[in-house]
């Protein structure tokens, strides 16, 4: 999937497209119906293993979770049951469409510790600074400038907080022919710790995708 090249907000669409666009051309592209439609594929969807990828976060009731890019909202339903009661889910996108359709699902699901968070092309604009958790499933190689976004994006991690990325292994995944989005582990590590985090975890769920868990 294409993303605005110049943002940074905050994804994705989920899992395979979250909400971190690269190119304000790309962000108008598509309505965000079309972007839903995409997301909500249920082929796409049985591929993100929402379940798995949740349970490797540990979760705790009361935790306060971050979505970057939460895209349609794949993972908001997972990521509230497993905070409920008392945790929080943040789920940041740039495209105000998506957001009112997470909005809405979680209504209508009766997800009441969901929050959406209109964000910014190099910032979350998260409301708050104890997130325990931040994920960024398929929408880190959509950020152009992704050592000052994680910088940015750590400040809202609350002390031990951790950020869990999931992406696609260079020369994998659809975006093959683009250079710029092919991020490797090793280009993570690095950003990761220019920003006061260091590899905790790697997790081996996916044939053609790294999944790693930092700590700050």
């Amino acid at each position: 999937m294409s993303r605005v090249r110049n943002v940074l907000c905050c994804v994705g669409i989920l899992a395979a497209a979250s909400v971190v666009y690269g190119d304000a051309r790309q962000l108008g592209s598509r309505a965000a119906d079309a972007w839903i439609a995409t997301l909500e594929n249920p082929n796409r969807v049985a591929g993100l293993k929402i379940d798995e990828v949740v349970s490797r976060l540990r979760l705790r009731p009361g935790s306060v979770v971050a979505d970057i890019g939460a895209g349609a909202g794949a993972f908001e339903g997972a990521l509230a049951a497993a905070v409920t009661p008392t945790g929080i889910v943040y789920a940041v996108d740039i495209d105000q469409g998506l957001l009112d359709h997470i909005a809405t699902r979680a209504k209508t699901l009766g997800l009441s510790n969901v929050r959406v968070v209109l964000g910014k092309f190099t910032d979350p604009a998260l409301p708050v600074r104890n997130v325990d958790v931040a994920l960024i499933y398929d929408v880190l190689h959509h950020i152009k400038d992704r050592e000052a976004y994680l910088k940015s994006l750590a400040g809202y991690l609350a002390p031990g907080g951790r950020i869990a990325v999931v992406d696609f292994v260079p020369g994998k995944g659809g975006h093959v022919a683009d250079a710029e989005q092919q991020i490797s582990k090793p280009q993570t590590d690095a950003w990761m710790a220019a920003a006061g985090l260091k590899p905790a975890e790697e997790i081996a769920l996916f044939d053609d995708k790294w999944f790693a868990i930092y700590v700050k």
